[in-house]
């Protein structure tokens, strides 16, 4: 799984070298988020890295796993005395501090995502939204005008991929026609195979021991399989942590102090546990969501799909050469309500407010009565 690293290597590490170590290891990700969390002499290039659109989500990830060892550590040494609490302690309010940062820094990159998104786009176009609501006043017509652009480009025939229950079963379909490259070991085989008590068992062992990782479990076919028996392992896990629920540790009963010291002992190794299940769910996500994005890149790429966009596209300008007057009053219905010449403002991308007025068009264009409306005072719901 590549080399493992020191929190001690970050500071000295090229950018470059750091960014394939924690590209190929997750828990070399949570090293490096918590040495630039703690450590003040981190290059500059390294902390910029870590911020990067690309990284967030995935150092977001990192430190909100940082936190649950670093928790489950102060807890440990406060229990036993431990002089080295004190270090630990500070080294957890500056990772906390981080994650609050990454927080704000992911809320801020879903924004954009959002008003970069196709929906963001099509929703504050005049134009788009005009030909949308074209489509679906003249269904049948598109349907037609469609199905000649599909033909001429030598895609009508092109299956689509279907419906799937969730990412995994996407994942899978995925892999059995080669769009990933992830070859079946033997160890892969096995687990595939296994019942599901023996994927926990898996799971549970790959969690205990941060050097002995079972790389199988990563493999695309399991991360179902993986995620589901990490969900399990914290279920059984919760009561004994005395944890506030599978996914968040909470703080300790305020009697945990009272207790006899093998039971006390026995909630903070089931804590520590928990925390490195929490961990393993938060590296499995991860390991989906490069899946997913490599996949939605890969797709998007695709001949065929850049040949079947071209083909909608053309129907719609086709569609609006048919019918012209009916397309103008649309856009005259929209002009009162945008912010600006041809886009309209995203409070009204989505919403009830959008939908009454996309119903009141079409019923006018379906019934005629948009003929009798002038364009200077369009309909309103």
């Amino acid at each position: 799984m590549g080399e493992r690293l020191r929190l001690a290597d970050v500071e000295h590490l090229p950018t470059d070298e750091l960014e394939t170590l924690i590209s190929d290891r997750f828990d070399n990700l949570v090293t490096a988020a918590v040495a630039e969390a703690t450590n003040g002499y981190i290059p500059q290039r390294t902390r910029r890295l870590l911020r990067k659109a690309e990284w967030r989500l995935d150092w977001q990830d990192a430190l909100l796993c940082a936190c649950g060892e670093l928790q489950v550590a102060t807890e440990r040494m406060r229990y036993t005395g431990d002089p080295r609490l004190e270090v630990t302690e500070r080294r957890l309010r500056r990772v906390r501090l981080r994650t609050n940062e990454a927080g704000v820094l992911v809320k801020k990159l879903r924004r954009t995502d959002f008003h970069n998104s196709t929906e963001r786009k099509s929703g504050t176009s005049s134009r788009l939204t005009a030909e949308g609501w074209l489509r679906n006043a003249f269904p049948d017509e598109y349907a037609e005008l469609l199905h000649q652009e599909r033909a001429r480009r030598n895609v009508d025939d092109v299956p689509k991929d279907p419906s799937f229950r969730d990412v995994y079963e996407q994942i899978e379909y995925a892999w059995a026609r080669g769009r990933l490259t992830a070859p079946r070991t033997a160890d892969v085989d096995a687990l595939l195979a296994a019942t599901d008590t023996h994927t926990r068992l898996a799971a549970a062992d790959d969690a205990k021991d941060q050097e002995g990782r079972n790389p199988a479990l990563r493999h695309p076919l399991l991360l179902g399989r993986w995620e589901s028996a990490l969900a399990e392992l914290g279920e059984m896990t919760v009561k004994a942590a005395r944890a506030q629920t599978p996914h968040a540790l909470g703080t300790l009963p305020d009697d945990f102090y009272a207790l006899p010291p093998a039971e006390a002992t026995g909630v903070l190794n089931a804590r520590r546990f928990l925390a490195a299940v929490q961990q393993r769910r938060l590296e499995c996500k991860r390991y989906v969501r490069q899946i997913t994005q490599a996949l939605r890149e890969r797709a998007r790429e695709q001949p065929q799909v850049i040949a079947l966009t071209e083909a909608k596209a053309e129907a719609s300008r086709l569609l609006v050469e048919r019918h012209p007057s009916e397309y103008a009053f649309i856009r005259a219905v929209l002009r009162p309500y945008e912010e600006r010449d041809g886009f309209l403002p995203l409070s009204l991308v989505s919403g009830a407010r959008r939908a009454a007025i996309k119903q009141h068009v079409v019923a006018a264009l379906a019934d005629g009565t948009w003929t009798h409306q002038p364009t200077d005072s369009p309909c309103r719901p």
